[in-house]
């Protein structure tokens, strides 16, 4: 467990960084969901595409301050969890068929999990602006 703790501690300690440079965030962001595509399927499976995408959303629109409701805690959260799935050395090397992204999609369901509230309470949000559908919305640019 020790390689795994130090990648997220690493992780967080870089998005604690990476949010102070708000081009280098909302590009991390287009990142993660160009990279969600290509693994889709593995991560609609475990019900976490559609909390990703809500997600980046979430820490898109709070870094730009049209959603300031959100602690800065979840933010953090949120991108160490983006710079983990991005990171190809990570717990298990995303190369490995059928495990790669065992320890991505573990680190994911973990923070959505912590920060499951503001998340929901940031879709409830979002659907007056976006209609009934604001979690199958790419994000906005």
């Amino acid at each position: 467990m020790k390689p795994l703790d130090n990648a997220i501690g690493h992780a967080a300690a870089s998005a604690v960084s990476l949010l102070k440079d708000r081009q280098k965030a909302l590009g991390l962001f287009d990142t993660a969901i160009r990279r969600l595509k290509g693994r889709e399927k593995l991560f609609d499976k475990k019900g976490l595409a559609g909390r990703m995408r809500a997600a980046v959303r979430l820490a898109r629109q709070a870094l730009q301050g049209s959603y300031p409701d959100v602690p800065w805690r979840s933010i953090v959260l949120v991108t160490a969890g983006l710079i983990y799935f991005v990171s190809p050395a990570d717990a298990i090397p995303d190369f490995i068929p059928m495990l790669g992204f065992t320890d991505d999609a573990a680190i994911l369901t973990a923070i959505f999990a912590s920060i499951s509230s503001d998340l929901d309470a940031f879709i409830e949000w979002e659907k007056p602006q976006a209609g009934e559908n604001a979690n199958e919305l790419p994000p906005q640019e």
